[in-house]
């Protein structure tokens, strides 16, 4: 029996689908963000993966200005690989802006549009701090299509493999691993990737184990073994799905990007103590982590040093 590969931890510092008045503890300054980015990776983060928020009020953007009030910071800070998101609106030029100037070592593409729902993750909050989130998750977002053209996808791909940055793919549901399978086999794609199953999201896959498994199946009857797999769960069941990556020998991504609470009404006070749980619970079942070189030398990344901030 082939000895079981560490386990990458990510830790997804702030997203970009959860808000401040939900937790008092989601960073979203610059302060918070950084501070928070550097605890998780000590507290054993292999990889950092980071959203851009405005520093006013936490709302989302996409704001190169932003994105370096804190990356460098980040990169100072820790060992982790820096992971940036490619997700909001606009064609892949503008979507990968951020990511072309900063040049970090990995970056992710949503492989697939969807509808998000995300009216369903502000279910029992009312009590909005900023006007920005009462239209965010108000009537208008029941008609939101998070778009993902293949054209877009395809396009995004080429840039991010140009300039050497490893790719993390995100698939919500089975038929995105399709999608993804054909692009792969289409552009003739070798480089070394994470592929990421973003499960309990309203239009997407639930994350109970049976539709884990059938993801993990098919994915490898459409891709092979040749990628990283990593698996994620929504709110309360992040840390189950964790858990289960873990005894099935794959990567885990936990934070508050994904689940602010611990249990009903007790929130996580920050995103190392969702990484040093997760740790703990892999020690109990004897499942080694990565470190950060381990998981550069396993994704083929360009180096901490390569980055351009």
């Amino acid at each position: 029996m082939a000895e079981q590969k560490k386990s990458i931890i990510t830790c997804a510092i702030t997203g970009a689908t959860l808000s401040p008045s939900m937790s008092p503890y989601l960073p979203y300054t610059p302060d918070q963000i950084v501070q928070q980015a550097i605890d998780a990776s000590h507290a054993g983060a292999a990889i950092i993966h980071l959203h851009a928020r405005r520093p006013a009020d936490g709302c989302p953007t996409n704001d190169p200005s932003v994105w370096m009030q804190y990356l460098p910071r980040v990169k100072a800070g820790c060992d982790s690989i820096i992971n940036m998101s490619t997700g909001g609106g606009g064609g892949p030029e503008e979507r990968l802006k951020p990511v072309l100037t900063a040049q970090p070592e990995m970056a992710t593409i949503n492989v697939s549009s969807m509808t998000y729902g995300m009216f369903k993750k502000a279910e029992g909050f009312s009590n909005w701090k900023f006007d920005w989130e009462k239209d965010f998750y108000g009537p208008k977002s029941y008609s939101v299509v998070a778009e993902n053209k293949i054209s877009d996808v395809d396009r995004m791909i080429d840039l991010l493999t140009d300039k050497g940055i490893t790719i993390e793919f995100e698939c919500y549901d089975v038929g995105h691993i399709y999608v993804l399978a054909y692009l792969i086999e289409k552009k003739k794609f070798t480089r070394p990737y994470m592929l990421q199953f973003i499960t309990g999201i309203l239009g997407g896959s639930p994350s109970d184990i049976e539709h884990l498994l059938h993801m993990k199946r098919s994915a490898e009857q459409a891709l092979g073994h040749d990628y990283e797999l990593c698996l994620q769960g929504t709110q309360r069941n992040n840390m189950q799905t964790a858990t289960i990556a873990g005894m099935l020998g794959a990567n885990v991504r936990v934070g508050q990007e994904d689940n602010l609470f611990d249990a009903r009404g007790v929130p996580y006070k920050s995103n190392a103590e969702q990484v040093t749980t997760i740790r703990r619970i892999f020690d109990e079942l004897h499942i080694d982590i990565a470190t950060p070189e381990e998981a550069r030398k396993r994704l083929g990344t360009r180096g901490k040093n390569a980055q351009g901030f």
